[in-house]
């Protein structure tokens, strides 16, 4: 079935519409929250979330173990909801780390562990009768991050974005609350070396 990759910058309404989209392929919802509440802003945040919600979705709080927890509720649901990647990869990036010692070696491990966990929940949902939303942050637009663990985080996020828009049936980007379809309608240009 469908795997949807949604994309765009902080506030740009990219949830909103995820919701939205979810709502209008199904009733049948699972949302699977990534977002940890370690302070007041942000549970209120989450909070926040919670209640834009339809009460009748059934809610997963998991910040870690994307690809067992799709496993395990997979049959359950018509719709899998995912937001957000980029909380999902902050998680496990810093899960048991001190941001003092995360070295390139680490970080590289670390992607791969992300990467991995998306090749196992795609090669589960195309046998399956559920679609996919998955709602990440584009954050390559600002400038180069001065430290090395935020240049690392955002390198892979892009790739890791990369990865699911080369898997995804579609891809759209939210831009001020507008969604546009990026993939498949744009034409590829395919540049020669």
């Amino acid at each position: 079935m469908p795997i949807t990759l949604i994309l765009g910058v902080a506030r740009s309404g990219k949830s909103t519409f995820a919701e939205k989209l979810a709502g209008k392929l199904s009733d049948n919802v699972a949302y699977i929250a990534t977002g940890q509440a370690f302070d007041e802003e942000m549970a209120h945040r989450i909070a926040l979330h919670k209640q834009s919600r339809p009460a009748h979705w059934s809610t997963y709080e998991e910040p870690l173990n994307i690809a067992a927890l799709i496993q395990k509720i997979i049959n359950r649901h018509d719709v899998l909801l995912l937001d957000c990647l980029t909380l999902l990869i902050s998680n496990i990036l810093l899960k048991d780390q001190n941001i003092n010692n995360l070295t390139s070696e680490i970080l590289n491990e670390k992607e791969k562990q992300i990467i991995n966990q998306f090749e196992k929940i795609i090669s589960e949902i195309k046998n399956e009768k559920v679609n996919l939303i998955i709602v990440s942050n584009e954050i390559g637009l600002g400038l180069v991050p001065g430290d090395p663990l935020s240049r690392g985080y955002r390198d892979i996020v892009g790739r890791t974005n990369q990865f699911l828009a080369k898997h995804a049936d579609q891809v759209i980007t939210v831009w001020a609350g507008i969604p546009l379809q990026i993939k498949p309608d744009l034409e590829r240009i395919v540049v020669n070396d």
